[in-house]
């Protein structure tokens, strides 16, 4: 990681030398889309198609769904380092990226002791995603919010692993560990625990339940921590509980927060049949949004039905559309928590990918898997397909175990008793209502790099682990 931060340095002093000696105007700051582009297109892309292409078909429909589209997006990312040939170009397609002709592009490195020049397709892919997790971590330092996100890899340590995959992976920050799974299968999981709570100051205590097999050779993990307080706080004093629907005929008791806010982003839309929000955070560096479809026969129940018709180009021109109102709000306390394998779902969607092939399906994955949600809910395989990274080791036989992922979320009240406010009806005249007590779709989003952190959709906002 020193090694590519200092190619960056020597770059930015090498281009401020030149401008200082030709007197050159400075030119403006780069939009979040030119410093970003690929991987914020990348990231919101899969976290509106990220349910369906993760979720268990034969889990109900009735669970909580959460999930971070960033912390997917690296975790992919890291695959396509250690890939190839077709599978490599099937990850890349999953990101739902434009066709490029950047799968023969290089990376330098460069250092007192040596100069080294490695392949890195889809190197633009790579560094953006790099440079804005960076630049996201940095914006934490100010305090006005909490992002920790931390990637490793445990492999057994008779693998050899390419210098080339090694030093790719710092890129990504990926923390690389040599375990012995075969002869200490408890230690390597006590260690992998230990790893994810000394990453996250102690809040995620564990990210494997059990040992692994003493036949896995690899496993990825990421381990992902987000808090942050709001631009003007709920006060606890106006609390109360009562009814969340989690369906037609099913309830559970919620803690309702509920407040009176000025200039909160808000829309309505007749195409996706739903009202939205956008609740800052602190110095409004953030934004949480829920989506609360419309009252529609009990059609407002069925979230996941609701999330697998939505499509990024509409919830972005949704954002667009939203202006500010005084809105009386009123949203359940929640504390979520949940861990989830990436694996099951990739190699699935790998042996999709391949039925689709076999079809001549046109267009990227991931429309393809728009246009497909319930084809691809009801596709199962008995032949699953190994997650072999050919060129991540020497032997390219470098079969990953396991993508793990442990996510913490929490959304209470974070306020003082200076800012309690009362509530009484003259709060519901001449403002919008947003109540929500029924199921929800919501998205975490970093206003001033666009990325999304967050999506879920939220049925019982009771249950706390799942």
């Amino acid at each position: 990681m020193l090694l590519f931060r200092h190619l960056l340095l020597a770059a930015f002093l090498l281009l401020l030398s030149s401008s200082i000696a030709h007197q050159k105007p400075l030119s403006p700051p780069l939009t979040a889309e030119q410093q970003y582009g690929d991987a914020l297109e990348a990231i919101f892309s899969i976290a509106v198609r990220l349910q369906a292409l993760l979720e268990d078909p034969d889990v109900p429909s009735n669970k909580n769904f959460m999930i971070s589209p960033l912390s997917v997006a690296l975790i992919v990312g890291q695959l396509m380092l250690g890939a190839e040939g077709r599978f490599r170009r099937d990850l890349y397609n999953l990101l739902s990226l434009p066709e490029t002709n950047d799968e023969k592009s290089t990376i330098h490195y460069s250092n007192k002791h040596k100069n080294v020049t490695y392949s890195l397709p889809y190197s633009k892919l790579h560094l953006q995603l790099g440079s804005l997790v960076r630049a996201l971590e940095g914006n934490a330092v100010s305090k006005a919010f909490t992002l920790q996100t931390t990637n490793g890899l445990f492999t057994n340590a008779g693998i050899k692993l390419k210098e080339e995959f090694l030093h790719n992976l710092q890129i990504y920050d990926t923390d690389v560990q040599y375990v012995n799974f075969s002869t200490d299968p408890v230690g390597c999981m006590n260690k992998i625990n230990n790893w994810a709570s000394a990453h996250t100051n102690g809040v995620i205590k564990k990210i494997l339940s059990e040992p692994l097999p003493p036949t896995a050779a690899a496993v990825f993990t990421n381990a992902i921590y987000f808090r942050a307080d709001w631009e003007t706080p709920f006060s606890y004093l106006a609390n109360i509980k009562g009814t969340f629907h989690s369906s037609k005929d099913e309830t559970v008791e919620v803690e309702y927060m509920r407040g009176f806010f000025e200039d909160i982003p808000y829309a309505e839309s007749s195409k996706l049949n739903c009202t939205m929000i956008a609740f800052p955070y602190k110095n409004n560096e953030l934004a949480m949004y829920f989506m609360l479809p419309k009252v529609n026969n009990g059609e407002e129940y069925n979230i996941r039905q609701f999330a697998d018709n939505l499509k990024a180009k509409d919830v972005l021109e949704f954002i667009s559309q939203m202006r500010n109102y005084s809105v009386t709000i009123q949203m359940p306390k929640m504390k979520l928590s949940n861990n989830l394998s990436v694996l099951k779902p990739l190699q699935r969607y790998y042996s999709f990918r391949r039925l689709q092939n076999s079809k001549n399906e046109t267009g990227d994955s991931l429309d393809v898997l728009e246009d497909r949600v319930d084809e691809f809910a009801s596709f199962n395989t008995s032949r699953s397909k190994n997650v072999i990274l050919t060129g991540a080791a020497e032997n390219r036989r470098f079969r990953i175990e396991n993508i793990l992922q442990q996510m913490t979320l929490s959304v209470d009240e974070k306020g003082t008793e200076a800012a309690a406010v009362s509530l009484s009806d003259s709060f519901y005249m001449n403002t919008k209502l947003f109540r929500i007590d029924r199921p929800f779709v919501f998205f975490i989003r970093h206003e001033s790099t666009l990325a999304t952190l967050f999506w879920g959709t939220i049925v019982n906002p009771a249950e706390r682990e799942w």
